[in-house]
């Protein structure tokens, strides 16, 4: 028959469940999923942007290239204007020479020819004059008017291939304009794209994080409730045992028996950890051992871990190397499940307990069920 005792254990337990249930947390807004996929889209987001980098460098390469034929092509326009600029003067310099020596030629005539003319009268005498000069300038300045030809000749030629290498350069520089122009705005739009990622990536990793920070706050309010409505059966968090490790180094299995009645009119203090003979115990935590034995526990065992909680393993089959007073390590073999003590023979089990510093015994199926098995 179940005393009145534990009647009203279970009646604060099943309140106790039914105030966690009703204080869950509320469901995620955000996702691992989510956030995987938000940083998956920035890190295509960012290969896209490497890439339009890798094109953009190589429209910088095609674009020096159109700019150097293009500055080639100006220095080479430069030249011809120059040349144009001289055949230019040139062939100034060679009229004036015509017109000059046409002149010359003029004015001597009448003085070369004095002597043949004088039987000549009037006007007769002023043609025959002029023919002659005429033919005189002609003969002595056939080579000057080659020159001249051949001078204009060139300079129109060079007009011409001038006029078609500006519209070529001109065509050059627009197009390598365009290039550049182009691939700045991919650039420009892969740089908006990887923003954007990162942003979103950022935010989605911002809301799970607070997100995990709410449900972490919650869990630790119901623990708080659950504690303050069971007390030392309510255990503790594991907050209070960090490093926490489940003390049978094996398959073991247990329940909540936590103020069940024992011999003597006792209540159960701790938690049984039912497992095979011989399975090694080990130390849940840093700390220095006293080992012990009586007629209820058997081989017992105390730890008092550095970070103020006692532990307390009964029922012990044998102990390991260790002595009384020796500091071990968390994870140190420091006995073995057996049934010494006041339990039926074969009942090997580990009875466990929970003491943190100032707080007496305290139920260790929680923190056990948390890190056991």
């Amino acid at each position: 028959m179940i005393s009145s005792r534990r009647l009203a254990r279970l009646g604060v337990a099943a309140l106790v469940a039914l105030l966690v249930a009703g204080l869950a947390a509320p469901a995620r807004s955000v996702s691992d999923e989510e956030v995987e996929r938000a940083r998956e889209a920035q890190q295509a987001a960012a290969a896209a942007r490497a890439a339009a980098l890798g094109d953009l460098e190589e429209a910088a390469a095609v674009y020096e290239a159109l700019n150097g034929e293009y500055q080639a092509l100006v220095f080479s326009m430069g030249q011809m204007r120059s040349r144009i600029d001289a055949y230019q003067a040139q062939a100034r310099e060679t009229r004036d020479e015509v017109r000059r020596r046409a002149v010359e030629a003029y004015m001597r005539g009448p003085e070369q020819e004095a002597t043949g003319l004088l039987l000549e009268s009037g006007l007769a005498q002023e043609a025959l004059v002029a023919r002659e000069v005429l033919a005189r300038a002609v003969a002595e300045e056939a080579a000057s008017l080659s020159s001249l030809e051949a001078i204009t000749a060139e300079m129109e030629r060079l007009e011409i291939e001038l006029e078609g290498e500006t519209e070529r350069a001109a065509d050059l520089r627009i197009e390598a304009e365009a290039v550049a122009a182009r691939m700045y705005e991919l650039l420009a739009a892969r740089d908006e794209e990887l923003a954007a990622a990162n942003q979103s990536l950022q935010g989605a990793e911002a809301a799970l994080a607070e997100q995990r920070r709410q449900e972490e706050l919650e869990r630790l309010r119901q623990e708080a409730i659950r504690q303050a409505l069971l007390g030392p059966a309510g255990g503790v968090p594991d907050s209070l045992t960090p490093g926490f490790i489940c003390p049978v180094a094996g398959s073991s299995v247990f329940v909540d028996s936590w103020g069940a009645p024992r011999s003597g009119g006792r209540l159960h203090t701790g938690t049984d950890l039912m497992g095979a003979l011989g399975t090694p115990l080990v130390a849940v935590a840093d700390g220095v051992v006293r080992l012990g034995n009586n007629s209820v526990g058997g081989n017992t065992v105390w730890l008092y871990a550095d970070h103020g909680v006692n532990y307390f393993y009964a029922h012990l089959d044998g102990f390991a190397a260790a002595s009384s007073g020796q500091w071990v390590s968390r994870g140190t073999v420091i006995g073995y499940m057996g049934d010494t003590g006041n339990p039926a023979p074969g009942a090997y089990h580990l009875h466990f307990g929970i003491s943190p510093a100032g707080m007496g015994a305290v139920n260790p199926y929680y923190t056990l069920a948390r890190h056991c098995n």
